[in-house]
């Protein structure tokens, strides 16, 4: 009875590690689009790509992004900004994974 009790905590704890490793991964913002174009602001995109792209232990975020416009609330439409990472740029890629309204969801992700 012990075992399965020890067992049992052991699953729970491996759980809640399983959970909490997948928040800490996660690269992805919400922001709000507003105006005629229904657009999330360049500025509003720049600040939560800097903000919220990194992968704790493996990279740092970066030091800077800057991206040529905003976000328009379309699923999929991607907009190509470049992030400086330790002096170097990359090509980081923008997509809208959902929209709700005026709630414009998005991943980040460097072009290899």
């Amino acid at each position: 009875m012990k075992r399965i009790v020890i067992a049992l905590a052991v699953a729970a704890v491996l759980a809640g590690g399983v959970v909490t490793a997948w928040n800490v991964f996660d690269n992805s913002s919400v922001a709000t689009a507003s105006g005629a174009d229904h657009t999330v602001p360049r500025t509003e995109v720049e600040k939560l790509a800097k903000e919220n792209y990194a992968i704790p232990f493996f990279q740092e975020g970066p030091q800077s992004v800057t991206c040529p416009s905003g976000l328009h609330a379309k699923m999929d439409y991607t907009v190509r900004c470049t992030a400086v990472f330790k002096g170097k740029s990359s090509t980081m890629l923008i997509s809208v994974t959902a929209v709700h309204g005026d709630r414009v969801s998005f991943d980040y992700g460097l072009e290899k």
